[in-house]
């Protein structure tokens, strides 16, 4: 087991009460409550008039927020957030479990 997947496991062990087993998202997606609120949030400010409109990662994304749109867990779970009631915990303790990550993203010409 490489260091960084010991890491994770660690965190999530220390952190397990904070994350959840999405019903509504394909392969039990593990998501913090943080950011099952938040996709929550964004599932109801997006325009579905027209999925097709775009690249193929724009319709992935916004097929995968419309599932979120109306799922009771993440519409109790943004009120919970945003009455500031749920997570009292410093920002450290919230950050991601390796915080050496990074996200690459090539770019097309």
């Amino acid at each position: 087991m490489g260091k960084s997947q010991k890491e994770v496991k660690e965190w999530l062990a220390k952190n397990q009460q904070e994350m959840i087993c999405c019903p509504y998202q394909p392969g039990n997606l593990m998501i913090s409550k943080n950011a099952c609120s938040k996709r929550y949030g964004m599932g109801q400010k997006e325009d579905y008039q027209d999925l097709m409109k775009g690249d193929v990662f724009n319709y992935a994304h916004k097929r995968g927020l419309s599932l979120c749109r109306e799922c009771p867990i993440g519409k109790e779970l943004a009120l919970v957030f945003k009455a500031g009631k749920a997570d009292s915990r410093s920002p450290a303790q919230n950050a991601r479990p390796n915080r050496r990550w990074r996200m690459h993203v090539q770019k097309s010409a």
